[in-house]
């Protein structure tokens, strides 16, 4: 298996796809019950009243969908911790039972003023089965740059 790779590695108008993730309805709802009890994410009646056709994903489900299927793609990096400027864009609804892929473009990085680190900025979109976008999400992630040799 090749190395992990370093910022300079990483180049503007790279594309990177995530890994497919199942949207399950009872880890949908327990994330809505504990964080966002809204009525359209925990009760099916109410959610029909609003015109959707069943309960939808809270914004902080659907998050935290989009994280898992980015996974893979930071797996690949000397990535540092990092998450500043986040930018998300709820599209539309996210129903149990979807499958939820990210298409992510880096669409322009910088040196870090901190020596040993590099900053590329992703532009995420999350897609589901039908090929329809769910949301967006601009990331800023941080890189390792290469050691000195």
């Amino acid at each position: 298996m090749m190395g992990k790779l370093y910022f300079e590695d990483i180049e503007v108008g790279q594309e990177f796809a995530g890994d497919t993730i199942l949207v399950a309805r009872e880890q949908m709802l327990a994330i809505a019950k504990d964080f966002d009890s809204q009525k359209m994410h925990v009760d099916s009646d109410a959610a029909k009243a609003m015109g959707f056709d069943d309960v939808i994903a809270s914004g902080a489900y659907t998050f935290a969908a989009a994280i898992k299927t980015v996974q893979c793609i930071l797996d690949r990096f000397h990535f540092l911790p990092s998450g500043l400027g986040i930018e998300i864009s709820f599209v539309r609804p996210v129903l149990a039972g979807d499958e939820i892929t990210a298409h992510a473009e880096v669409v322009s990085k910088r040196r870090s003023e901190k020596g040993g680190r590099g900053w590329a900025i992703f532009k995420a979109n999350y897609v589901n089965q039908d090929g329809n976008t769910v949301a967006e999400v601009s990331w800023p992630w941080l890189f390792r740059t290469r050691p000195a040799e």
